[in-house]
């Protein structure tokens, strides 16, 4: 099936002529695309994002040739772009070739702004945290299910945006007070919604040993959005995973709990309650957060793992 679809994409080109070819390991286009750049004879660049040769939903014998296949085309890639050092160092010891590591990135068209929003300091509603993302494991359904039980306590709120529909939600224990569901929104709308509506941020990252890997190696993207509204972040999620790292890495950056344990999620949430903790690290995430993941980090980090860096001057454009 490859073999086909690379010669009917190498028709397709014709007679274009193309430098380099860029591709995502995700789904099975990678393999087109290393198929294609071996073939041309030009360089080829890979992004990843998850790990995917371990989170490839493929039936259990065909796993270790997804891996095989996946350190072949790893080592081919002129470049190879890993979303967090974890993934990086990780790689480097499985494959034997190193790697950039290119976080996950802001819109160029993000909103930006330079303080905490003033509802930090004078707000009347009740205490809100929100979550935005896709709930696609059981990890996070726990995780959310654990802080919306603790919210309903204080009678806090628990927002989340993202695609689920309140039949949805219902069936994984997320139907009733205090959730709200605030929908699917583009990138500029949540940062902006988030500033408006929410007093916290929720990082879960999964505690099953099966998702082990994943935790450790992938970045949840959400942060690049999160740390834009200058609100403070809550991670919820073991000691190995990318999430409590990175802010071991950045201290103040975030309230971290990193055991699965209900008490302690609820004594952050406690501490989170204070006007001046939620200020002062909601200044800090905003201020790491332009460091790692603006559209400008991203451009030169991608630029620079290209080899195209002295080209392009201008990251602004």
């Amino acid at each position: 099936m490859i073999r086909a679809a690379r010669h009917d994409l190498l028709n397709r080109v014709g007679e274009l002529s193309f430098d380099a070819v860029l591709t995502v390991a995700h789904g099975l286009g990678w393999l087109l695309a290393s198929a294609v750049a071996r073939e041309a004879g030009v360089p080829l660049h890979l992004i990843m994002h998850d790990d995917w040769p371990r989170v490839a939903n493929v039936p259990p014998q065909f796993r270790t040739w997804l891996d095989r296949r996946f350190a072949r085309v790893y080592r081919q890639a002129s470049s190879r772009m890993c979303v967090s050092p974890f993934m990086r160092a990780d790689y480097l010891a499985r494959y034997g070739c190193d790697g950039d590591v290119l976080y996950p990135s802001r819109a160029k068209e993000c909103p930006k702004f330079e303080t905490v929003p003033a509802s930090v300091s004078h707000d009347s509603r009740p205490l809100t945290i929100a979550f935005a993302g896709t709930i696609n494991s059981e990890g996070y359904v726990q995780a959310l299910c654990q802080l919306s039980e603790s919210l309903s306590k204080i009678k806090g709120r628990l927002l989340i945006f993202g695609p689920i529909s309140q039949q949805d939600a219902k069936q994984i224990g997320l139907g009733d007070p205090p959730v709200m569901l605030g929908g699917l929104v583009s990138s500029a709308d949540l940062i902006v919604r988030l500033r408006n509506e929410a007093d916290i941020l929720f990082v879960p990252m999964s505690f099953s040993r099966s998702e082990s890997s994943n935790m450790e190696m992938a970045f949840p993207s959400k942060l690049a959005d999160y740390t834009a509204t200058g609100l403070p972040l809550l991670i919820y999620g073991p000691p190995y995973c990318s999430a409590v790292r990175w802010a071991s890495d950045n201290p103040g950056v975030a309230e971290v709990v990193a055991a699965e344990d209900q008490a302690l999620l609820a004594a952050a949430i406690q501490r989170l309650a204070s006007e001046n903790t939620r200020g002062t690290l909601g200044q800090r995430a905003m201020e790491v957060g332009r460091t790692f993941f603006s559209c400008d980090a991203a451009q030169r980090t991608f630029y620079t793992a290209l080899g195209r860096i002295a080209d392009r001057r201008d990251f602004s454009d």
